[in-house]
C-alpha cells in the first residue's frame, strides 16, 4: 500500500517537473529584472509598471518577489518602466531589449528638524494577501527588539515570543526567509536591524497544511566590512529577579558572513492558582485546592554560522544552534479538601521537587539563487533532542494516608527534513512549485517506582511527503490566485517496541487554496480560501500517564484524529485602516476533556479528545497612522464560536462572543528620547469547552539614547503597571467542571535594559528551514 502511495507521488513530482518546463517555454518572452537598494540587498514588493510613450499610459504593473525578482509579458506598447519603493527615490527606465538587468534604488530622505520623513505612503498596507508593515524609518525602529515591535504590528496579538494572529492562532516566523525554530529569537533581534513585517493570514499551499499563519520578518543588509558586536544586558525586578545576558558577534569580509551569538537568561518567578474540581456523577464531591510556585530557571543558547554570497544571483550557507532549557521547583506547595456533601473526607498537603532539562541541536544549510528567470530555494534541517523531567510529590494527609510519588520521564526526538521551492515567471503572474519530506520520530519513557502509576515505553514515528503547485497573476486591478498541495502521512505508534495497529495511521489528502484580491489607488481588498489541518502534537500522543495529585491524573491521547479547517478570510485596508473577517469551519477539533479514570469514582483523567465540529468567527478593524512624533496602533475585535458539548446529560453551548482592545502608543521626543503607553483588554468569553476570564494590562516604558554615535541605548520599562492580570477560566467536562479563579502569575515587573552597538551588523544568513511544522510538534 506504501509502495502504491509512493509511486503515486513520483508521479505527481514527474508532473511538476514537466509542468516546470513548460513554464520555461512559455515565458520565453517577457520582460524581467532585479531591484536592489543602495548595498545591493534585494528589495521585495517595491512597484514595477510599464508605461508607453509619449502620454505615459498604463501598460502592465507587478510587484517585485522575495529576491528583488519581477517579470511580465513582453508589449510592443511598452516603452517606459517606472519602479518606486517606500522610502526610496522612484526610477524611470527606457525598456531596451526583455532583460531589465539589476536596477539599485536610492534613499528619498527629507529632513525636517530632528524628524525624519522617509516617503509619504502609510505604514501598513495590503500586498498579496499580506498586511506589510514599514519598520525602517519609522518610530517603531528604535523601540528595542523583535518582540516589542511585533507586539504593535496590526493583526498581531501577544508580547514576549507569545504570540498569535488575531482568530487564526499561533503563527511560524521567519526572518529573511528562515524559519525561526525558538521564539526566544525574536528577543534577541534588535528592532533598528528590521526593514518590515508581513502578516500573512491565510497561507497558501506553498507552505505546511498544518500553518495557520505566517509572519515574515525581514531584516536589513548591513553597511561595510570588518568585526561587529552587539551586547545587552536586561535586568527585571518583581516579586523575584530575572536577568538575561546577549551577545551578537559578526565578521564580514566581501561576499563572506561570519556570525555567532551566546545568549543567557536565569532567575525566578512564581504563581499562585486557586482550583476548584466538581463532579456530577452518582457519587458527587468537589475538590478544592491552593497551590503556590517558585520556580528557577535557566536558559543557554548558543549559534554559528557562515553564509557565502557568490554573487547577486547565488548564494548558500550553514548554520549551527546549541538550545538548552533548565528548570527547578524548590518550592511548590498544594493544600486539598475533598468534600462529598459537605463532608470531608480527605485533606492534604502536597510538597513538589520538580527539575526538567531540556537540550536541542540544530543544523539548517541552504541554496538560494537564480537560474535565468527561475529562482531556487533549498532548505535542510537536522534536529535531535531530549527532554529529562524527574518530579517528587510528598503528600502529607491524616486521612487515609500519607503518599509519596516519584516519577521519572525521559523523552529523545529528532527530525530530518528537506524542503526545495522553485519559481517563474508564466504570462502574467508567476508559477510556484516544489516539495518537503519530513522525517521524525519521538521516544517516551515513564517510571514510577512506588507502581502507583504503570511504566510506559512507547515510541512515535513519522514521515511525511509533500508537494505542491501555485499560481498567481495580475490582471489590471485584479490579482488571481490558486494552488494545490499534497501531503503523504505515515505515522506508526509502537508500545515496547510493538506496533499498534490501531494506534497507527496513514493519511494522503490534497489542501486547495484560491485568492482574489482587487487594488484601486489607496483601496485593497483580498478574499481568500484555504484548507488546512492541524496533525496532532507528539505530547498530545503521549498515552503516559501523568500524577498532579491522589485525585487527578493526565495524559495525552494516542487515538487523536488530525483537525480539518476550511477557512475563508477577508483582508481590506485603506490609508492607516485596516479590516480583517475570517470564518472557519473546524472539523475533529482536539480539546482538553475530564473524565472518571477507569475503575475509580474519585481520581479524574485529564486528557485530549476530537470533537465532531465547530465554527468560529472572526472580525478586528485597526487604525496605525503616524501624527508627527506620535505613531498609534490600536484595534478592535471580535472573535465568537458555535460549539456544542454534552454536559451533564444535555448539549451545552459554547458559544458567548470574545471581545479585544488594544491602544498602543509610542511618541519620539526630542534628544532620542521614546516613550510607550501600551494597554490592552481582553473579555470574557468561550473558547473550544472552556471560559475564560476577561485579561487587561498596561506597559509603559522610556528610552533613551547616548553617546555622539548613538550607539548605546537605556530602556526602563513597568510591565502591568496596575498589577491587574489573573487567569480565571472554566474548563467544562461530560461530568465535570474545572474552575481557576483569580490566578496570579508574577508578571508585574520593573524592567531595565542597556544595549551597546559596535560596528552593528546583522548576519546575511538566507537560510529557510524545513518541516516547520514538525519542529513546532517536537
Amino acid at each position: 500500500m506504501i509502495t502504491c502511495r509512493y509511486n503515486t507521488l513520483m508521479k505527481l513530482l514527474v508532473f511538476t517537473l514537466l509542468s516546470l518546463m513548460v513554464v520555461l517555454q512559455l515565458s520565453a518572452q517577457s520582460f524581467s529584472g532585479k531591484v536592489v537598494d543602495e548595498n545591493r540587498q534585494p528589495m521585495p514588493y517595491a512597484n514595477i509598471v510599464l508605461l508607453s510613450l509619449p502620454d505615459s499610459a498604463f501598460v502592465a504593473g507587478t510587484i517585485s518577489d522575495e529576491q528583488g525578482m519581477f517579470s511580465f509579458p513582453e508589449s510592443s506598447t511598452a516603452q517606459l518602466v517606472c519602479i518606486s519603493s517606500i522610502g526610496y527615490k522612484t526610477l524611470y527606465k527606457a525598456c531596451a531589449g526583455t532583460d531589465l538587468g539589476v536596477v539599485k534604488l536610492s534613499f528619498d530622505t527629507q529632513q525636517l528638524g530632528e524628524v525624519v520623513v522617509r516617503g509619504n505612503l502609510p505604514k501598513t498596507r495590503l500586498k498579496d494577501g499580506a498586511l506589510t508593515t514599514n519598520i525602517q524609518h519609522s518610530i517603531l525602529s528604535d523601540i528595542g527588539s523583535a518582540n516589542d515591535v511585533l507586539a504593535k504590528v496590526p493583526g498581531i496579538q501577544g508580547k514576549d515570543g507569545n504570540f498569535t494572529v488575531f482568530g487564526k492562532g499561533e503563527p511560524v516566523f521567519y526572518i529573511n526567509g528562515r524559519m525561526v525554530r525558538d521564539n526566544a529569537e525574536l528577543e534577541r533581534l534588535h528592532s533598528k536591524d528590521i526593514k518590515s513585517v508581513d502578516v500573512i493570514t491565510n497561507p497558501g499551499a506553498q507552505y505546511d497544511a498544518t500553518v495557520k499563519a505566517v509572519v515574515l520578518i525581514r531584516t536589513l543588509r548591513p553597511v561595510g566590512e570588518g568585526l561587529g558586536f552587539n551586547v545587552r544586558t536586561s535586568h527585571m525586578y518583581g516579586k523575584h529577579y530575572f536577568m538575561l545576558n546577549q551577545v551578537d558577534l559578526n565578521y564580514r569580509h566581501k561576499g563572506l558572513d561570519i556570525m555567532g551569538s551566546l545568549f543567557y537568561s536565569g532567575g525566578k518567578d512564581g504563581t499562585n492558582t486557586r482550583l476548584d474540581e466538581q463532579a456530577f456523577t452518582d457519587t458527587p464531591w468537589i475538590l478544592h485546592s491552593k497551590a503556590s510556585t517558585v520556580a528557577r530557571r535557566k536558559n543557554y543558547k548558543a549559534r554559528l554560522g557562515a553564509n557565502y554570497v557568490f554573487s547577486e544571483k547565488h548564494s548558500m550557507g550553514m548554520l549551527y544552534d546549541y538550545v538548552c532549557y533548565t528548570t527547578k521547583e524548590p518550592h511548590y506547595f498544594m493544600d486539598s479538601q475533598m468534600r462529598q456533601e459537605g463532608t470531608l473526607i480527605d485533606e492534604w498537603t502536597g510538597h513538589n521537587r520538580l527539575s526538567n532539562r531540556y537540550p536541542s541541536h540544530l543544523v539548517n544549510t541552504y541554496y538560494t539563487g537564480s537560474i535565468g528567470k527561475l529562482s531556487v530555494n533549498f532548505n535542510m534541517d537536522v534536529r535531535r533532542g531530549k527532554t529529562e523531567n524527574q518530579q517528587t510529590t510528598q503528600e502529607d494527609s491524616g486521612n487515609p494516608t500519607d503518599r509519596t510519588v516519584s516519577t521519572r520521564s525521559d523523552c529523545n526526538n529528532g527530525l530530518l527534513a528537506g524542503k526545495l521551492v522553485m519559481e517563474h515567471p508564466l504570462w502574467k503572474g508567476k508559477l510556484s512549485l516544489g516539495g518537503e519530506y519530513t522525517n521524525t520520530y519521538q521516544k517516551n519513557k515513564f517510571q514510577n517506582e512506588q507502581g502507583i502509576l504503570e511504566d510506559t515505553d512507547n515510541e512515535v514515528k513519522e514521515n511525511t511527503t509533500s508537494a505542491f503547485l501555485q499560481y498567481s497573476a495580475t490582471l489590471g486591478k485584479f490579482t488571481l490566485g490558486a494552488g494545490i498541495r499534497y501531503e503523504h502521512n505515515v505515522s506508526d505508534y509502537y508500545e515496547a517496541g510493538e506496533k499498534k495497529n490501531e494506534q497507527s495511521k496513514t493519511y494522503d489528502n490534497l489542501f486547495p487554496s484560491v485568492s482574489a484580491a482587487f487594488t484601486s489607488g489607496q483601496y485593497n481588498i483580498d478574499l481568500s480560501y484555504v484548507r488546512k489541518t492541524e496533525r496532532p502534537s507528539y505530547s498530545q500522543l503521549d498515552g503516559n500517564m501523568s500524577y498532579v495529585n491522589r485525585y487527578t491524573y493526565l495524559s495525552g491521547n494516542p487515538l487523536l484524529k488530525p483537525v480539518t479547517t476550511s477557512d475563508m478570510t477577508m483582508v481590506a485596508s485603506f490609508r492607516f485602516l485596516q479590516f480583517i473577517a475570517g470564518y472557519q469551519h473546524v472539523e475533529d477539533n482536539i480539546a482538553y476533556t475530564i473524565r472518571p479514570l477507569e475503575g475509580s469514582s474519585y481520581i479524574t483523567h485529564t486528557t485530549y479528545e476530537n470533537f465532531k465540529k465547530m465554527d468560529k468567527l472572526t472580525l478586528m478593524v485597526s487604525a496605525s497612522p503616524t501624527l508627527a512624533c506620535w505613531n498609534l496602533n490600536y484595534s478592535v475585535g471580535m472573535i465568537k464560536q458555535m460549539f456544542e458539548l454534552n454536559h451533564k446529560g444535555e448539549m451545552k453551548r459554547m458559544n458567548r462572543p470574545i471581545f479585544y482592545a488594544s491602544l498602543f502608543n509610542t511618541f519620539s521626543l526630542p534628544g532620542d528620547v521614546k516613550l510607550t503607553l501600551d494597554a490592552v483588554y481582553m473579555g470574557k468569553g468561550n473558547t473550544q469547552n472552556m471560559l475564560l476570564g476577561e485579561d487587561k494590562y498596561i506597559d509603559v516604558s522610556i528610552s533613551k539614547k547616548f553617546l555622539k554615535s548613538k550607539a548605546l541605548q537605556v530602556k526602563l520599562e513597568c510591565l502591568d503597571v496596575f498589577d491587574w492580570k489573573r487567569n480565571d477560566m472554566t474548563l467544562f467536562g461530560v461530568q465535570h467542571v474545572l474552575r481557576e479563579t483569580n490566578s496570579w502569575t508574577d508578571m508585574r515587573r520593573v524592567v531595565l535594559t542597556v544595549r551597546y552597538n559596535f560596528n552593528p551588523s546583522k548576519g546575511k544568513y538566507r537560510g529557510a528551514g524545513a518541516g516547520e511544522a514538525e519542529k513546532a510538534r517536537l
